[in-house]
Parts: C-alpha cells; sequence; structure tokens
C-alpha cells in the first residue's frame, strides 16, 4: 500500500505540534523552578553637592533625606484647630480692612509728613492715647459730583493737592459754587489734620474733576482732604459721646472710631457708625 497525500501532511502536522507543545512545556517549568530575580535600587553615582537656584547663585549642601519624625511635623494633626486659625486671621484682617469708599489718615503720604502736620490735641502729649489722624476714619456716600460738592462745602473741607514737580500745596474750595484755588508756597504752614483715600473709591475721581474745574492738575501728585479745626472738635465731641455710651470714659480707651457722613433735612451732619476699644 502506498502513503497517501492526506496522511504524509496530516503526520508532518501533529509533528510540528508535538514538538512545539514539548517547547512550551520546558519554558513554563523553567519560570516555574527557577527563583525570581530580586530589584536592587543602588546608590547614585555622585554625590549631589550643589543646587542651582537661577542665574549662577548655587546652594552648596547636599540633600538631606527627612527622617520618619520629620515628615510627621508637615503634617496637620488637629484639622478644627487649623480652620479655626485660618478663621480667626480672615476675622482680623475684615476689622482692620477699610471700605472701599472709606477714607482714613496715612502714615505717611511720600512727602515727608504724617496725617497731621501740626501738633495733636487729642489731649496730653504723655498720655496713653492713640492719635486721631491713627484712629479716626471716615466714610463719603454721594451719588455725583454736585452731591459730593455741596458736602465739602457743607463742612468747610478743602481739598490739597501736594508733591510733584511743585513745591508747596495748592488748596482748592467753594465745590459747589464757583471752585477756588490758592498756593500755599510752604506746606509747612498748614497744620489741619488731613485724610488720604486707603483704597480705590469712585469719589476720588469726583475729586479730580472738581480739581479740575479749579485749573489744579492732580497728575503725579497726592490729594489731601483737609479738616477745619471747628470739625475736627465736632468729631472729637461726637466720638467721646459715643464712648461714654458704650461704658468707656475716656478717649484713651478707643482704639478706632468710623464717621459716617449723612444727609438731613437742611445739609449734613456725622454720626458715629462703630467704634473699637483697646
Amino acid at each position: 500500500m502506498r502513503t497517501s497525500w492526506f496522511d504524509a501532511v496530516t503526520s508532518f502536522l501533529m509533528a510540528v505540534l508535538l514538538m512545539l507543545t514539548s517547547v512550551v512545556g520546558v519554558l513554563f517549568l523553567l519560570w516555574v523552578l527557577l527563583p525570581e530575580d530580586e530589584i536592587v535600587l543602588t546608590e547614585p553615582v555622585t554625590e549631589i553637592t550643589s543646587v542651582s537656584v537661577g542665574g549662577t547663585a548655587t546652594v552648596a549642601s547636599p540633600f538631606d533625606v527627612p527622617t520618619k519624625q520629620e515628615t510627621v511635623d508637615f503634617h496637620t494633626t488637629d484639622l478644627a484647630a487649623s480652620v479655626q486659625s485660618l478663621v480667626s486671621a480672615a476675622e482680623q484682617m475684615a476689622i482692620a480692612e477699610p471700605t472701599s469708599d472709606s477714607m482714613a489718615p496715612s502714615g505717611n503720604d511720600g512727602s515727608g509728613t504724617i496725617g497731621r502736620t501740626g501738633s495733636d490735641k487729642s489731649g496730653d502729649a504723655d498720655a496713653d492715647i492713640i492719635p486721631r489722624f491713627k484712629r479716626w476714619q471716615i466714610e463719603w456716600k454721594a451719588n455725583d459730583l454736585n452731591e459730593y460738592a455741596r458736602q465739602l462745602d457743607h463742612f468747610g473741607i478743602e481739598l490739597g493737592v501736594v508733591g510733584g514737580t511743585r513745591p508747596g500745596v495748592d488748596l482748592v474750595n467753594e465745590f459747589a459754587s464757583n471752585p477756588s484755588a490758592r498756593y500755599l508756597e510752604r506746606s509747612d504752614d498748614e497744620k489741619r489734620l488731613y485724610f488720604l483715600w486707603t483704597r480705590p473709591s469712585p469719589l476720588q475721581r469726583l475729586e479730580e474733576r472738581l480739581l479740575m474745574q479749579a485749573g489744579v492738575t492732580t497728575r503725579d501728585r497726592q490729594v489731601l482732604k483737609l479738616i477745619p479745626e471747628e470739625l475736627e472738635v465736632q468729631l472729637a465731641t461726637l466720638e467721646l459721646r459715643h464712648a461714654v455710651s458704650k461704658g468707656h470714659d475716656s478717649v484713651d480707651e478707643i482704639a478706632k472710631t468710623v464717621f459716617e457722613c449723612v444727609s438731613k433735612s437742611i445739609g449734613y451732619e456725622f454720626r458715629v457708625v462703630s467704634q473699637r476699644y483697646r
């Protein structure tokens, strides 16, 4: 009998399948029986001795790996305490931060002067009293230029412009009728209490317009709000009366007083809207 082509091909395929099965079996046995290689972490070839911090500056000290105790110190263990500290910090910032339409004396306006160019009249110079130019704050509210001009005229307040290339101070008043300007060559001769804007306010633009009407430029200069002595006495009286009504008999207990300009039947007046104590 002769072997057919079908039997020959079948035999060849069976032989190939048997060979592949044997190879796979041998590889499986090697994978199971042979141990796994351990992964070894080696030290860096060279030690880091300096780190560039930009430009040519370097820090000439190696990195130290922190210990477990050092890494624990970076973790917050009391979440409630952390939240409370953040809330307290936010409250302190809210108390110290003036409102956007408020105006407070400045400690330094860049021209070598302070909130008052003359002596403070809060009381005995040796007494432990926060000066008025540090504890007073005034809030203004006006809908338009004319209303703001009427407020300034009602209280006899002048706007002063200092700084820039012009020495001395330009003073402007009578805003509601016909703004008039006068020039004071020696700024040291001005002894009134003055206020500066501590934060941007729409009323600053109104002041610039009033000064422009009087022919006074504010470019690269500082605008001051000069308080007449009579108004300063009125504010001091209002401040003390409010403190007494709250159980504080002396101004040395006052840390800050906030006044507000309000409209009444005839004209305007100031009222104490808040007061903090030491």
